[in-house]
């Protein structure tokens, strides 16, 4: 008999060869055992793949009634007549059952959710304490909870506090964040793995968490998400300075030429690369310094042009002075607080809002629209709009698709004051006529993009509630059904729904 014990894998894989060698050299053998049994040591733990996936149940996002402290009283599932709340709910709920099943864990689908009468946080334990919705007992291993509830803050900004209850345990986990409405889901990620992550304190231990695979990483918000932007445009940047360069040098000779754009280039991308891997940049952040870059650049340019710089190739000169202290501008603006996706909207939007007005202006003054082209005041125009864009941005919170919304109602709007001004420039045009068209135009401009401004705000819930009319939303197709013998037969039309 040959005796081995199993202090691991290679010495357990080595006993068996052993065993098999023996077994066909030996004649006279006549048993072959193998002893697995540890004596001494517990056997090593599974590998991950083998750990049994925990339950958990994922209930819908709650929102809380307005002017109530939310304790689980008058908790409710956000309606589609509750606009962007509702929008931000349902993105919260599918990324949270994406995750906890990327997490290791296995999801019950099978639970709806709690009623409306069962909101409060002693139904959230109760409910851990059963494997499911019809389990119980002392043999029942229980199962974990996760609710999250969505409070609106006015504005795109939300309070969003999530919690959770281990398996057959009393505590209840909570994190609480102020969040922006782009970020809902992200942090609401960051949340999740903070609460099925800590151990409980004074409940005990409930065991290891099933960690997220390698490949998921989804869990954690990734390190300069925009990486790729800054990059790109960081090497279109690098290049465009290194063409600059050659151009104001007076120089057209090909063989400097490209060996300064593949350094203007390397150079960019790899100040980029090591920014990126030094500071957290996010996608608005990257957005943000490409447009101050480029807004600023073009300033340059077109400012040289209009003052006439001479020679020609100097005016490139102007422009890589005016990227860089674009970018000098933005880079200050992120040493106040990193830029979302609608803050890098709204600097954009808001050079080229500066940069329109500005050609207007320009019209306005010299009284011609027809014989001259305005760089000096488009120039001076994208400056001032990317200055006052970045500022803005640092004081007010606003979402990429309102600030689209009101980009849009400033088109409109200019093109409106253009239409009802145009019999001015149809014939016998003077200087008068010209500057009334274009004050027309610019009126338009501005009047256009307030009305949008204020159409698209966040206004507060008990507003919108008190305000009855507001509440009433149009409606069609199936109203209703009659029972007939063949079946129900629906009832179409049309109406309005909502509060009287």
């Amino acid at each position: 008999m040959v005796r081995v014990r199993r202090t691991g894998r290679v010495r357990a894989a080595f006993a068996f060869g052993l065993v098999a060698w023996l077994a066909s050299t030996s004649a006279h053998a006549e048993e072959v055992t193998v002893d697995t049994t540890e004596n001494t040591a517990p056997p090593p733990p599974p590998p991950a793949a083998e750990v049994a996936l925990r339950p958990i149940v994922v209930w819908p996002t709650l929102a809380p009634p307005v002017d109530e402290v939310s304790s689980g009283a008058g908790l409710h599932k956000p309606t589609s007549s509750e606009g962007t709340l509702y929008t931000r709910a349902q993105e919260l709920d599918a990324t949270l059952r994406d995750a906890v099943q990327d997490l290791g864990f296995t999801l019950d689908v099978a639970d709806p959710g709690p009623s409306p009468f069962r909101t409060h946080e002693l139904d959230i334990v109760e409910r851990a304490s059963r494997s499911s919705s019809h389990g119980g007992g002392p043999t029942d291993a229980g199962t974990w909870v996760l609710s999250a509830r969505l409070e609106p803050l006015g504005g795109d900004t939300f309070l969003l506090r999530m919690i959770a209850v281990p398996p057959k345990n009393k505590q209840l986990r909570m994190r609480v964040e102020r969040v922006s409405g782009a970020d809902v889901s992200v942090r609401g990620l960051v949340l999740l793995r903070d609460l099925l992550s800590n151990r409980s304190v004074a409940g005990g231990d409930t065991g290891p968490v099933p960690q997220a695979s390698a490949g998921a990483g989804i869990m954690a918000p990734l390190h300069s998400q925009g990486r790729a932007v800054l990059a790109a445009n960081a090497a279109l940047f690098g290049a465009f300075t290194a063409y600059s360069i050659q151009r104001a040098s007076g120089s057209e000779d090909p063989r400097l030429l490209y060996p300064l754009l593949t350094l203007g280039t390397g150079l960019g991308l790899g100040t980029a690369l090591l920014v990126a891997e030094e500071f957290d940049i996010g996608t608005g952040d990257a957005w943000t310094l490409a447009g101050g870059a480029w807004w600023g650049a073009g300033a340059g340019i077109l400012i040289a042009n209009g003052r006439h710089v001479q020679p020609l190739t100097d005016r490139y000169a102007w422009g890589v002075g005016g990227g860089l202290a674009g970018i000098t501008f933005t880079t200050f603006l992120l040493t106040r607080g990193h830029m979302d996706e609608g803050d890098a909207v709204l600097v954009n939007s808001g050079a080229a809002l500066g940069l329109s007005l500005g050609s207007l202006a320009e019209f306005f003054y010299v009284g011609d629209i027809q014989n001259r082209t305005p760089y000096t005041g488009a120039g001076y125009g994208a400056a001032a709009g990317l200055l006052a864009g970045g500022t803005l941005a640092a004081f007010v919170q606003v979402s990429p698709s309102r600030m689209m919304l009101v980009d849009l109602g400033a088109g409109l709007g200019a093109a409106a004051g253009a239409a009802l001004a145009s019999p001015l420039v149809f014939e016998n045009l003077t200087q008068e006529k010209t500057r009334g068209f274009v004050a027309a135009t610019a009126a338009g401009t501005l009047l256009g993009g307030g009305i949008a401004w204020w159409l698209t705000r966040e206004r507060p819930e008990s507003n919108v509630t008190k305000a009855g009319a507001s509440r009433l939303l149009p409606m069609g197709g199936v109203i209703g059904s009659s029972a007939t013998r063949e079946g129900s037969v629906p009832a179409y039309g049309v109406g309005v729904r909502g509060t009287f």
